[in-house]
């Protein structure tokens, strides 16, 4: 018994030593999870440019590689400009993404440590860059609406201006023919455009000058046909407003002229996709527990973090598409001359001599022909151009205040010498590579196709991949529900870097112990006037020259074709520019002297004064009715001007309630 004993307490001792040694072991190890990790430390401003200038280094290559692989690779030069514009945009993507991983690479591997890096930088982008991809966005929303918008503005048309197809070639004969009376008329280089009103009807006019799309539009010479008195013809000068939005949109707002100023928009762009993919990554380690989440009581700093993260997230996708296809229409008019593909796609052929009129196709076959060859495309205007013509040249556009990119390349229009016709319409059931249509060129002649590329049902895939590219950017898909879904992505853009702005500003005050308010530091003073001034300069700019867009226009009717010069719209284009920025300077001013919540609600005030004004105009003018996209502009600049007032009222009422604070 005691032997057993025995030999079960030494069982036991063992059994409970060998049980202690790992805990022994563990406690003489040294823990090294269990020890607190200190977080890195923010980058030194030395440190953070090095990056900078080692990822800005890393894009760039990828752009000129983009170009040099087009240049030396008969794999990516068989897709034409199509390839090379599809190469340039990944380009943009692999800096964007170079820049985000030059920036965060280092020894930690958590987020929370990770996103240390990035917050600094961050602010800094978009405080820099906030003001100025605000006014881009709001004047971006409005260019959704170019064409409706110089449609808005003009005045009633004639009457009988709607001419049948079938009577269209004896209303040429009448005007052109050889005993019309205009002898002065060359009969090459003359151009005239169909305007489809129904399929069996048209309005017929003749441009005056050069018109490109999204440019500087040209007055035009219509055709009122009666049956007693014969053709009557008008001159109708058009509005500047339309195109000196879309150029204040495609300049981020900079005075500038385009080819000065898109190089500086590209490195914008790039900077702006790094601010979102940094964004992410700042959100990500406590985005579940705020998500869908503004917490309106507490800090100003905590509200504006919630709604800037709550609109950063909802249309993150929308924010990348549009920094990589700006970032694609600043960088491609540049590198045109470093790439093989700067001609088009399509092939031009080439004929001599001059074409007389009456053996132009009549437009019912040219309908009939594209109704064959794609059932699906919507003709909405026919361009008649003969020879010689102008070409689509970059010192055109550039004269033109025209996108200096076009998804064509440096050669879109066939050769001088050669007459087209230009058929452009919409597709409900394709994306359309421009804002708001696709295009077709035929020989005038036979109806045999020349470019096809940018037929929305025609296209090659790589072709539709590019137009799927742009289309997201225009929103030229869906019809009027994603136009108008962009509207509102716009607008959110612009609170989306409106919030940014104000949030730098909070995190920057001056904190004192003991008060709730922070102290106004110089920096922030400045800066959150500037911010606040530019954008509603912006808006009040905008409301300004959309009030005399209607009065800009005029409709005087004319005795003979050749009988009038064209007017000077590039004079009118200066006028409205010198308008736009002297109002921004003088809210800048009013900023600097006056009380934030004086100028703000004289500002907002006086942008609603505008919108009332240019709908009472328009209104009394009856052109509101000329359209359903006439009446849905209407009645939205109504909406924004009532919404204008009561946000001018409020700010008011708040300012006489804290009269005693002062500025």
């Amino acid at each position: 018994m005691e032997h057993g004993y025995a030999v079960y307490c030494a069982y036991s001792l063992g059994h409970s030593c060998i049980q202690s040694v790992p805990h022994l072991l563990m406690q003489r190890r040294p823990d090294r999870t269990s020890r607190p990790s200190s977080p890195p430390r923010p980058h030194s401003p030395a440190t953070l440019w090095l990056r900078l200038f080692i990822g800005s280094a890393a894009a760039a290559l990828f752009i000129i590689a983009s170009c040099w692989a087009d240049r030396e690779f008969a794999c990516f030069q068989a897709y034409g400009v199509t390839g090379f514009f599809l190469l340039i945009t990944g380009a943009c993507l692999a800096g964007i993404v170079g820049l985000t991983l030059s920036i965060g690479f280092g020894d930690s591997q958590k987020l929370q440590h990770l996103a240390i890096r990035y917050r600094s930088l961050h602010g800094w982008i978009g405080i820099l860059t906030g003001s100025m991809l605000s006014m881009s966005f709001l004047a971006g929303t409005l260019t959704l609406f170019a064409a409706p918008l110089q449609q808005w503005s003009q005045p009633s048309l004639p009457a009988h201006s709607t001419i049948p197809l079938t009577d269209i070639p004896t209303v040429l004969d009448e005007l052109l023919g050889p005993t019309s009376g205009n002898t002065s008329l060359p009969s090459s280089g003359l151009h005239y455009r169909l305007t489809l009103k129904t399929p069996d009807t048209a309005s017929l006019s003749f441009p005056m000058g050069p018109d490109l799309p999204l440019g500087l539009p040209t007055p035009h010479i219509l055709v009122s046909q009666s049956g007693t008195q014969g053709a009557s013809l008008y001159r109708l000068t058009p509005s500047p407003v339309p195109a000196f939005i879309g150029g204040l949109h495609r300049r981020l707002g900079l005075p500038l002229p385009e080819n000065q100023a898109m190089p500086f928009v590209g490195v914008v762009c790039l900077l702006y996709g790094l601010a979102l993919f940094s964004g992410v990554i700042l959100l990500l380690p406590g985005m579940w527990r705020t998500l869908m989440t503004v917490r309106l009581q507490g800090h100003a700093r905590r509200l504006w973090l919630d709604l800037h993260s709550l609109l950063g997230l909802c249309s993150l996708p929308f924010h990348l598409i549009i920094a990589l296809t700006t970032a694609l229409f600043a960088f491609s008019p540049l590198l045109h001359s470093f790439s093989t593909a700067a001609r088009s796609d399509a092939t031009l052929q080439r004929t001599a001599g001059t074409t007389p009129i009456s053996s132009f196709l009549p437009p019912d076959r040219a309908l009939t022909y594209l109704h064959a060859m794609a059932p699906e495309f919507h003709p909405l205007m026919l361009d008649y151009v003969l020879s010689p013509h102008a070409t689509d040249s970059h010192a055109e556009r550039l004269a033109l205040h025209a996108p200096l990119y076009s998804a064509n390349g440096e050669q879109s229009l066939p050769p001088t010498e050669q007459p087209y016709l230009l058929a452009e319409g919409t597709d409900p059931h394709n994306p359309l590579i421009g804002r708001d249509r696709g295009a077709v060129l035929l020989d005038p002649k036979t109806g045999e196709l020349i470019d096809s590329q940018n037929l929305p049902s025609q296209q090659t895939p790589t072709r539709r991949i590019l137009t799927w590219c742009l289309a997201l950017h225009f929103g030229s898909f869906g019809g009027e529900f994603v136009r108008w879904l962009y509207v509102a992505l716009g607008l959110c853009g612009v609170g989306f870097f409106h919030t940014a702005n104000q949030l730098w500003l909070n995190t920057h005050r001056r904190k004192i112990p003991g008060e709730t308010t922070p102290m106004e530091t110089p920096a922030t003073f400045w800066l959150g006037r500037l911010s606040e001034g530019t954008l509603l300069g912006c808006l009040l700019g905008l409301c300004s020259i959309i009030a005399i867009s209607p009065l800009l226009t005029d409709l005087t009717p004319i005795a003979y074709l050749p009988s009038l010069t064209p007017p000077n719209m590039e004079r009118t284009y200066q006028l409205i520019s010198l308008s736009y920025y002297g109002i921004i300077a003088l809210t800048l001013t009013s900023y600097c002297l006056l009380p934030k919540q004086i100028c703000r609600g004289t500002v907002l005030a006086l942008a609603a004064l505008c919108l009332s004004g240019a709908v009472t105009i328009v209104v009394w003018r009856h052109t509101a009715l000329q359209s359903p996209l006439s009446t849905e502009l209407t009645i939205a600049f109504s909406v924004a001007s009532l919404i204008l007032w009561m946000g001018a009222l409020h700010t008011f009422q708040l300012w006489r309630r804290n009269s005693p604070v002062g500025r």
